[in-house]
């Protein structure tokens, strides 16, 4: 990777050192890690895009546009399409015609959906009116990822009667904490918030003092926030977006990936990023995850910021008008919902859901009885039988040994031996049922050091889908009282009520993906489950986070980032 690349300049630098040659100077090495960077970014991306073909099932980028992206315009198609505007030639009028006739002929509810629409309809070449009507309706309604995109938007030449450009800038810059960062919530920057608020506040750097003063603290922020392995992590958790975010931030600021800032321990922000890298192409959100579609997409559009600074000089979201776009009245959107798809009507227009498993464990009712205090049973009552079974198969090898005749000692050992690794495999294994697992509540405890409470809630989705899994009232799991042990966490706590109250969980390295069938990205590209304790998200994962004594636990599903939990 690219410290290796660094390495062998350091090591080349010392043999010329030692040759006398005035070479390999610090901006030797420095160019030489940029050169490696771009390669390495080139390879990154060429392997995201065959991976994105070969899913969608297209042979080459048009067919891929004319193909899934338009098809799915307005529901999961507009990153791809960002990215392809600003990366190649294409022609995505097809798609911004789709994406129009959806945007027009569905209620999207989202203030942030309908301006990443928005954003991608200009990347695309489409209506710039439509843009600003969208403008209109959404800066400022949703706190503020609504100013980061509205930024944007105004930026790239769309209107908005309550708000300039300037005055969404100086909102910005009132909301920034002392730490020099921005986040939805708290009193504590946020990478990925305070990231996405430099791009959009980028353009104003070299132009306002207040901005550049402001950006300054920010990039100070990011980089003091970097891990030693080049990437980041939020909430706790280390992931290839937050790392994405940050380099299309720096790249804004046409900071290249070799600036000291963003080099830790030989690392750079690419190299935070690809260490994600699955062999498919694509990117997982933890380490040994799954592949994941978010985390590839960012890290798509992370390198692509970088290649157009690097390349260019250009800001990933400064989009060049076209001729079409900057006369166009909203023609381009005369092809009709009905054209494109079905008019959808119900609240539920903005939210890509994911298919569910109807034959999965319902949920618990809205008050669950707790389980007995009890040790877990673990299934354990197999085992007798089972030890019985692998004893009496051992019995009638040597029958069958004895009656053929093949007496020999070392048949007979031969025999006990597997007899005797059977019943140890039995000894240390733990098959149950998922009647058995959720039963068996781990309730009995040692070293009992007081009680916390857990809640589990979805209320920001109700309505908002007919799934099944969604309770009416939005209640998972009512306040409950559970006994805390001795160095217990957030997560031990969490895996105790999915056992006790039969509720469904996914997690991946300590990382909570789902609960109650309900996961990440179901709703939007900011959705998915965080927990806070005593009121406050903590910035460490939930497996992390040592509990105290009457602590209160949420588990709350966003769609907002939490924006929409305050």
């Amino acid at each position: 990777m690219l410290r290796k690349a660094f390495a062998l300049a350091a090591a080349l630098c010392l043999a010329a050192g030692a040759l006398n040659v005035p070479a390999c100077a610090e901006a030797g090495i420095s160019a030489d890690i940029s050169e490696a960077a771009a390669g390495e970014a080139e390879s990154i991306i060429g392997g995201i895009l065959d991976f994105e073909l070969a899913s969608s099932g297209s042979e080459d980028i048009p067919g891929w546009i004319s193909g899934s992206l338009t098809e799915n315009a307005g529901k999961s198609s507009e990153w791809y399409a960002m990215i392809l505007a600003r990366s190649t030639d294409s022609d995505l009028s097809g798609y911004a015609a789709a994406l129009e006739g959806y945007i027009r002929g569905n209620e999207i509810r989202s203030a942030s959906t309908r301006m990443k629409n928005a954003l991608a309809l200009l990347a695309a070449g489409g209506s710039r009116e439509l843009c600003s009507d969208i403008a209109e309706s959404s800066v400022g309604e949703q706190g503020i990822m609504s100013l980061i995109y509205g930024l944007h938007l105004l930026n790239n030449g769309c209107e908005c009667s309550r708000y300039t450009a300037e005055t969404l800038t100086a909102e910005l810059l009132e909301t920034q904490f002392p730490d020099g960062g921005w986040a939805i919530m708290g009193n504590n920057g946020d990478i990925d918030v305070t990231a996405m608020t430099v791009q959009a506040l980028a353009p104003y750097y070299e132009t306002s003092a207040a901005v550049t003063a402001a950006l300054d603290r920010a990039v100070g922020f990011l980089s003091d926030k970097q891990q030693e392995d080049g990437g980041y992590q939020s909430f706790g958790t280390p992931n290839p977006e937050s790392a994405s975010q940050v380099l299309i931030a720096v790249s804004a600021l046409g900071i290249d990936i070799d600036d000291p800032r963003f080099m830790k321990n030989g690392h750079t922000l690419i190299d935070g990023i690809a260490k994600y890298r699955l062999p498919d192409g694509s990117f997982t959100h933890t380490e040994g995850g799954d592949s994941n579609i978010t985390a590839t997409t960012q890290a798509w559009l992370s390198l692509t910021a970088y290649r157009l600074m690097r390349d260019k000089g250009e800001r990933f979201y400064d989009f060049p008008e076209t001729a079409e776009s900057a006369g166009n009245s909203g023609t381009a959107g005369a092809q009709t919902a009905a054209e494109t798809e079905p008019p959808v009507t119900s609240a539920a227009a903005d939210f890509t859901v994911s298919s569910f498993d109807t034959t999965a464990a319902p949920l618990p009712s809205a008050t669950p009885e707790p389980t007995e205090d009890k040790q877990p049973s673990g299934g354990s009552g197999y085992k007798p039988i089972a030890y019985a079974v692998t004893a009496g198969v051992g019995a009638a090898a040597c029958a069958v040994l004895f009656i053929l005749k093949k007496r020999r000692m070392s048949n007979f050992i031969a025999v006990l031996i597997a007899v005797g690794v059977g019943e140890t495999f039995i000894f240390f294994t733990d098959f149950r049922s998922s009647e058995e697992y959720y039963s068996s509540a781990v309730t009995a405890k040692e070293n009992v050091v007081g009680t916390v409470t857990m809640t589990i809630r979805c209320d920001t989705i109700v309505g908002k889908s007919d799934s099944q899994y969604i309770p009416a009232d939005g209640v998972i799991l009512p306040v409950t009282e559970f006994r805390l042990a001795e160095n217990e966490t957030a997560y031990d706590i969490l895996a105790e009520a999915a056992r006790s109250y039969n509720i469904q969980m996914q997690s991946s390295g300590g990382y909570v993906v789902g609960i109650g069938y309900l996961y990440e990205y179901d709703f939007g590209d900011l959705s998915g489950w965080i927990y806070r304790i005593n009121g406050d998200a903590p910035f460490v994962m939930c497996s992390e986070y040592e509990l105290s004594d009457g602590d209160v636990i949420e588990w709350l599903y966003t769609c907002e980032l939490g924006n929409d939990l305050l």
